[in-house]
Order: C-alpha cells, then structure tokens, then sequence
C-alpha cells in the first residue's frame, strides 16, 4: 500500500466525525500523527501560539516509501500532540455536554465521516507521476475538503449509499470517551515530569479495559441489540488502534503481554464476526454496513507501528479476517481502505495459495474467547461502560 514520503504530511485522522464545538480538536487530532512518518503537517488552528498546523490519520503504507522516524523525533511529536489536546480540552467543559444536542441519531444508526486522508495520499501516490498532485496542493484540496460548509461529515449514510466512510453513532461514541481516557495516559497532558513508561503501561491498562468492555458485552446474553452492541466496540476498537498514538504502548518492555493484547484484539473481531455469522447477517447486504471498512481497519494497523516487527510480532488472524470477508461476499477494494486488494494478494503470495471463504457452521465462541481472555486482563482498573 502506497505513501510514507520524506515530506508527506503525517496520516492521522480522526476518521469518525466531532462536533463543531470541538473542530480545532479536530483538526489537531486529524493531523498529528506521532512516530509514523517525518513530515509537516498541514495547516490547521490552534488555540496557543504556535504556528498553525493540521493532520491526517495513519494508514497502509509500502516499505520502500516509509519515512523514518528518530526515538527523540517521536517523542517530540507525541508530546506536541497531548500538548495540542490538552490546550482544547482544558476549558473545564465536559465532553459528553458538548454532544448533547446530537443524542437525537439513532445509537446503531450509520452516519458518514470524511474520507481519511492516508487514504487519499495512498491513492495519489499509485497514480503516473505526470497525473500526481505535490504535498502541498494535497494538502490544501484535504483542508478544503474538511472545512466545506456543504462537508459530508455526520450525515445519514443511508443519504449517501457510494460513500463507504461510515460508523455507527455508537462506535463514535465509544472511540470519543477512550480517546479523552487515552490522552489521561499520558503525563505530557499533565506536564509531569515521571518515568517513560508511565503512558506506555497506561495505554496498556486502558486497551485491556477496552477489551473488558467487550467481554463483558459477550457474556450478556444474545440479542439482536447485544450483537450490533458487540459490533459497535469492535468497531470503536479498531479506530482507536488507528487513531490515536501507539508508540509509548509499542515500546513498553513486555513482549508476552503485548503479544497477549494484540492476539486478543484479533480475536475479538473474529469473535464478533462469528456472532454475525450465526446471527445470519454476516452479509454484503447486512444493516451491518462498515464491515468491510473495519476489517481493512484491522489488516493494516499494525503495519504502521515497525517496532512490532523488530520485535518479532506479526498481526494475528490475518487470514481468517479476509476469509470472513470472503465468506460474506464483501469485496474489500470496494468496501475498505484504499489498496487493500493488494494487501490481500501480497498475503495469499506469501501463502502460496489464495485465501478461501471461511469454512464451516458458525457455532457458540467459535475462537474460544472465554478460554483465551484470562490472560492479561487479570487485573482490570475499570470495566464500566465508558459512556
């Protein structure tokens, strides 16, 4: 997949929509990708001095354009990043009153967000040289894109069926409240001077907390409320891993338990994947409508974090994700992240056979979740719904 170059703006985006309230958070978030590339950003407000700057969100990226990052450059990025969050959320408001006059959508309604940028830098990057457009220009057509009052962001999907940008209310709901909880983690925000590892443990804490917020979803009993609420978290989860910053979480010296994590991370899409299937709407015409979108989420997080790899950690269940979308008559090109079909080819390459439909009946905890989820999460802080 296409683009990290050595002046490419840094691919973070918020991907799911925040009210206008919050558009400078916004915009910060969207364009600040720390340890993924070494690029200016493009231009957006902010609410200190500094010079105004803007981001697009993380996404797939081929080896030989990758930019390459310092340890001192990473840090400087994600301490500028909490700096930048901290000055907006700081006004003593809290964040769920900024949403209140959108509580109206429907909770597992669908509603459009923008086009990641990544996405769209991915996509210029595979076109003749003769027909791509500079950084700069990019850029610019991106702010444009965002800041247009007639903008797609948070409209009724059903409004826009060619638009396969889309999240459940739901999910962003979710994503919104770990978010803020993420940036907690962080002692940066605080401007406390404390050992390293402090945020990297914290974000480790709370991605196990999100995990036991899906478990606890899957051990209520079965419903058609329950499985579009098991989808939602799954969902909300997969944003997270490519929203928000990860390299404080990556460089944490404990291998068995990220392994642990990030295995548990796959098997909890698995898991809900299968609830879908036996609940007969693992389909491309399912109400069920970014499945597509998340399951690309999930192919290509990981590829942005190098330090997994020098660790000797690979993203689990990669296959059997692509064989789910096979099973549903999804066609991933069409329904997720731009290259994804090339993501696909290069694995099935790799195996030396293509990747078939899953197969086999769905039947109850198919990936064994209640047998695998005791390890890490032992010792959670806080298993409450974060809503």
């Amino acid at each position: 997949m296409a683009t990290l170059g050595a002046v490419a703006p840094y691919k973070k985006t918020l991907v799911l929509s925040i009210a206008p309230v919050l558009l400078s958070a916004y915009l910060i978030y969207r364009f600040s990708n720390p340890g993924l590339n070494k690029s200016p950003p493009p231009n957006r407000e902010r609410s200190d001095s500094s010079p105004t700057e803007k981001s697009g969100q993380s996404g797939p990226t081929s080896p030989a354009k990758r930019g390459k990052l310092t340890s001192d450059d990473e840090d400087e990025d994600t301490k500028s990043y909490y700096d930048d969050l901290a000055s907006v959320l700081s006004d003593g408001e809290d964040n769920q009153s900024l949403y209140d006059h959108l509580e109206h959508r429907r909770t597992y309604g669908y509603y459009c967000m923008f086009r990641p940028f990544f996405d769209i830098e991915n996509e210029n990057a595979d076109k003749d040289e003769a027909d791509q457009v500079d950084d700069e220009e990019l850029i610019k057509q991106y702010n444009e894109y965002i800041r247009a009052d007639d903008n797609i962001e948070m409209k009724p999907a059903s409004e826009h069926p060619e638009h396969r940008w889309i999240a459940m209310w739901e999910t962003w709901k979710l994503f919104s409240a770990w978010e803020k909880r993420a940036s907690y983690t962080n002692p940066e925000f605080f401007k406390m001077n404390v050992s390293k590892s402090f945020h990297g443990l914290g974000m480790q804490e709370q991605i196990e907390n999100m995990l036991l917020f899906f478990n606890k979803e899957f051990e209520k009993k079965r419903s058609k409320r329950g499985i579009r609420e098991m989808w939602a978290i799954v969902a909300a989860i997969m944003q997270f891993l490519t929203e928000i910053p990860l390299d404080a979480w990556i460089k944490v010296n404990d291998k068995k338990r990220l392994e642990a994590t990030i295995s548990l991370i796959g098997r909890a899409l698995l898991t809900t994947l299968n609830e879908l299937d036996r609940a007969k709407i693992l389909r491309s015409d399912s109400d069920i409508k970014d499945l597509g979108l998340v399951i690309t989420f999930y192919l290509y997080w990981a590829d942005e974090h190098p330090r997994l790899r020098e660790q000797g950690i690979e993203l689990p269940f990669k296959k059997e994700a692509i064989a789910y979308a096979k099973k549903a008559g999804i066609d991933l090109k069409e329904a997720g992240c731009y290259g994804t079909d090339e993501k696909v080819r290069a694995l099935e390459e790799k195996r030396g056979k293509p990747i078939k439909p899953l197969q086999g009946s769905p039947k109850s905890d198919r990936w064994e979740w209640k047998k695998k989820v005791s390890f890490p999460l032992d010792t959670p802080v806080n298993v409450a719904s974060p809503r």
